[in-house]
Order: structure tokens, then sequence, then C-alpha cells
């Protein structure tokens, strides 16, 4: 619960990268195709069930544009029809893909969402219907890092990395009572083909895999030296078998934390990032004595 009690408070930003440009056949002249998928950072799995987003358009807006007020741009429609995601389906790695649209060929910076619903089912059953902020009411904007680049005759990927430790506020007391949530959606945007990805198993020093140790990764700003000024730019929970996958990490050098309770934290640093590349790290976690 002490980990529990972190997460909501929404000291996380997490992300994830699989690299995908496909060089498919388009038969239109002039044109590219970008493919939108969507993922999440895990929420605390001993407590929801679920973590459902209903999106009934999404857009994308040029370069060119970026000049023009936000609700002034203009905006391409890539696909639209209500599509129900939860969210909490979506961890170490899995995306699923929510449009996919030729469009003409050129620079493109910003994803607008709309969405129309949203809401978090406990695991005892209890619903919660979420009020949708009403600033969102043109559509959630999330920039894309960096600007994804449409080729003539092919494919490009953007990852949405939604944010539930964020996004989907607890109202109440995690000890006793929850009395419901606030929806302030997180979104990140990421061009894949920028992007590469950390992944590895957790053991304890006997080698016995660790579930639901937590993984953060962080940008530090004072290199070799962890502070409150540190970018955190991802996190995850390990699966059964100790395994994690961080995903759409823009080229960098990050540092990782790997805690669970009952065992002592284990940090790597200086740990190398290339685009299309994966890193394995593989924290091994000393039990407390």
């Amino acid at each position: 619960m002490k980990h529990l009690k972190l997460i909501i408070t929404g000291i996380i930003l997490s992300v994830f990268a699989f690299i995908s440009c496909n060089k498919e056949e388009i038969n239109m002249e002039n044109k590219g195709r970008v493919n939108v998928h969507i993922t999440d950072a895990p929420f605390p799995i001993d407590l929801v069930s679920s973590t459902i987003v209903t999106i009934d358009a999404v857009e994308i807006r040029k370069k060119a544009d970026a000049e023009m007020d936000d609700d002034e741009a203009s905006f391409i429609l890539l696909a639209e029809g209500e599509t129900e995601i939860d969210l909490l389906e979506l961890t170490n790695g899995i995306t699923e893909q929510i449009a996919s649209a030729d469009i003409e060929a050129g620079t493109y910076d910003m994803i607008r969402l709309h969405v129309v619903n949203a809401k978090v089912i406990l695991y005892d059953g209890t619903e919660f219907d979420l009020q949708i902020p009403s600033s969102y009411t043109s559509g959630l904007k999330v920039k894309i890092q960096p600007a994804v680049s449409i080729s003539e005759g092919q494919t490009s990927d953007v990852l949405l990395d939604f944010d539930v430790n964020q996004s989907f506020i607890v109202k109440g007391n995690l000890n006793s009572q929850i009395g419901g949530f606030i929806f302030k959606p997180v979104v990140r945007g990421v061009y894949l083909g920028a992007a590469g990805r950390i992944e590895g198993n957790v053991s304890d020093t006997q080698g016995n895999p660790l579930e639901n140790a937590w993984i953060k990764l962080w940008i530090p700003e004072v290199e070799n030296e962890l502070s409150e000024n540190d970018s955190l730019v991802v996190s995850s929970f390990t699966d059964a078998e100790g395994n994690y996958k961080l995903i759409g990490l823009p080229a960098n050098s990050y540092t990782l934390t790997a805690e669970l309770e009952g065992f002592k934290a284990d940090t790597t640093e200086n740990i190398s990032v290339t685009a299309g590349q994966a890193t394995t790290v593989n924290p091994e976690l000393p039990e407390e004595e």
C-alpha cells in the first residue's frame, strides 16, 4: 500500500516505445499513412479492475498550422466512431491501434482526441462514471515528440501514452473508503520512428522472479545523482514472471530504479537508449534485513 499511495498522488509519468516505420505500398499520390496507437502507464492492480475511456474521434494537425491558435488550427480527421478502451489492458508494451489513415505527406505535431466518457471499475464491482472536464469539450490536445514525418508511400506510427496514474485521481482515503475519481487526462505523444525501449527482468539475489516490482525511469538533472528536480518519465510494474518493458523512449541517457516492499531498491545509472534499439536491464533486489 505504500507504493499505492505514492502512485495515486500522481508523481509518475510513464511511457512506452516500439519502433515501426513500415514501407508499405500506398496507392495514393503524394500521401503516406499514419497509424495511431494507445497505451497506458500501470494503475494500482490491487485496487482498480478497469479504467475505461471512450473516444469518438481522432485528429492530427500539420506542423504548418502550428503558429495558429490551437482552437483555430486545422485538424485532419483520422478516425471517428465510438471506441471503448480499457487502459489497464495496455501495459508492459501492449498497445491498441485507434486510428489509421492516408494523409498528405508532411510533418505533423499534434493529435486531438475527443474523449466522450470515462469510468473506473473496482475489483469489488463498484463503478464510477467520471465527468469529462469542460476544458476538453473541443478535444484533448497531445503534442507529438518529436513531430512525425509522413513520407509518400510509407507508414509512420504515433504512440499515445495515457497516464492512468495522473489521469484518474482518487477522492477519499485509500485505507478506508474511496469516494470516487476525478478525471484529468494526461497523455504523451511519441513518434515511434525516433524512439527506443528498455526491457528486462527483476529477481531476488537467488534468481527468483519478482512480481509487481515498481520500475521507474528517470532523466537525472545532475549526472549520477537523483533529486526532486529530476524528471520521472516512465514507470511500470513487473508481471508474474518478473518481466517489464518500457516503450516509446526518446534517445537519451536514463537512470532506472526497481523497488518492491520487503526488498532493497536497485538503481542502474547511465542507461543509453537509441532509436530503434532495445536496451536490457535486469535489476536484482536483495531482501531487507
